[in-house]
């Protein structure tokens, strides 16, 4: 296996891992803001440390779709918007 192919192999392992993570979080409905707050870092590192060399513009992409989260919506949902995009980064990488 070539470096290229360990790298995504990689990327999809961590983002994967960040999917997991954040479904277990939206299962709770009483999530705080706070722990949302907390998730989105995570979350917004994790895209900067992994695909920074392979497509910086998935993190990119990913701020933009955060930004344009309706304010108004549960921490739970907000997390399920992300997931989304999440999800669909999983499938082209």
């Amino acid at each position: 296996m070539n470096n290229y192919n360990k790298n995504q192999e990689l990327i999809r392992k961590y983002i994967r891992e960040l999917i997991d993570d954040g479904l277990k979080q939206m299962k709770d409905y009483n999530l705080s803001e706070e722990l949302y707050g907390i998730w989105l870092k995570y979350s917004q590192q994790v895209l900067e440390i992994t695909t920074k060399d392979y497509n910086p513009a998935i993190l990119l992409n990913y701020l933009s779709v955060v930004m344009s989260i309706n304010p108004q919506l549960k921490p739970f949902q907000k997390i399920g918007i992300c997931l989304d995009y999440l999800i669909g980064v999983l499938r082209i990488i």
